[in-house]
């Protein structure tokens, strides 16, 4: 199915060619499973797809059945019901932004890999601030024009944004994971910033109690689309190694646990992902009620998700 695989001789983090084959998992979230490996960096503990997915390539594991870019309709009469549960998870990004920067009118916000953009709608909605997504695709907007009406969304990469951008505020919701030239790409969203620019990466957690749990069936692998799994160390170091210093690292983020809990769970049971999930939603929500206990100490656990936010240095 592919073409010439791109293999990594260095870690990515910290240029260490002192790395070693560490596991391999199959392809996720998508009907093909092909097996793909993962290496370890022995000096910073940094793991990392290698060989990876070519990058034209890339865009075979994001199609239009691709549960993020489906959305609530995935859900079927459930729609409503889970257009809610997104609006919250919007809401609990714009409160962590608040808590970096107060949105006023004349703020700047950056999304690097916005997706379907209803996070930036809700900043524009709420506080008339200048907004700005990017993303390889536009599948997550391309049909809901008017929905997005009046927010600046890009199609590209992080180095095809304007010099003149200086945004306030840079955003990264699960972004960094998927991204191949992490380093380089810090250093570009460094040089388009101002020297106030705040940034947030939430990403999974490399260290999570979930991925002991799940092993190779843990939804933080996301293969072929995960090239990076983080861990808070090797992700303080790479952003200091590129211009950022770490201002507060936390072992818990905006999206819910439970939903990459759920994922695993999925994965382990072999589920169609491109059906309609209504059927799942009952099984869904029981296993979100069991969840309960655990997430009461999500700020005191890793259960799979970590949110470091960063300035320049």
């Amino acid at each position: 199915m592919f073409g010439t695989m791109l293999n990594l001789r260095t870690c990515p983090v910290c240029n260490s060619g002192n790395t070693n084959y560490y596991t391999s998992t199959s392809a996720q979230m998508h009907s093909n499973k092909e097996v793909f490996g993962f290496d370890q960096c022995k000096d910073c503990e940094f793991v990392f797809m290698n060989p990876r997915v070519p990058t034209e390539q890339l865009k075979n594991y994001y199609t239009k059945y691709y549960l993020p870019y489906r959305g609530a309709e995935a859900w079927g009469k459930f729609e409503k019901l889970v257009e809610n549960s997104f609006k919250k998870l919007d809401s609990r990004k714009l409160k962590r932004l608040n808590k970096v920067h107060k949105l006023t009118p004349s703020s700047v916000i950056l999304d690097i890999g916005c997706g379907q953009p209803s996070f930036l709608k809700m900043c524009k909605d709420q506080t008339n601030c200048q907004t700005h997504g990017i993303d390889f695709s536009n599948e997550g907007w391309l049909h809901q024009s008017l929905k997005y009406e009046g927010l600046n969304l890009q199609i590209g990469e992080i180095c095809d944004l304007s010099k003149e951008l200086k945004p306030d505020v840079i955003t990264m919701w699960h972004y960094l994971e998927h991204d191949y030239t992490p380093s380089y790409n810090l250093n570009y969203l460094k040089s388009i910033s101002k020297p106030t620019t705040k940034l947030i990466i939430e990403v999974p957690n490399f260290e999570s109690s979930s991925r002991r749990k799940f092993g190779k069936n843990w939804a933080g692998w996301h293969t072929p689309r995960h090239a990076s799994l983080f861990s808070p160390k090797n992700l303080e170091l790479m952003l200091n190694r590129n211009g950022w210093k770490v201002d507060q690292s936390f072992n818990y983020g905006t999206m819910d646990p439970y939903l990459i809990h759920w994922m695993s769970k999925m994965e382990e049971k072999g589920i169609a992902w491109n059906k309609s999930m209504e059927g799942e939603i009952l099984p869904f929500i029981s296993g979100m009620l069991r969840f309960i206990p655990k997430k009461l100490l999500e700020k005191k656990l890793s259960l799979g998700i970590m949110t470091t936010v960063a300035s320049l240095s």
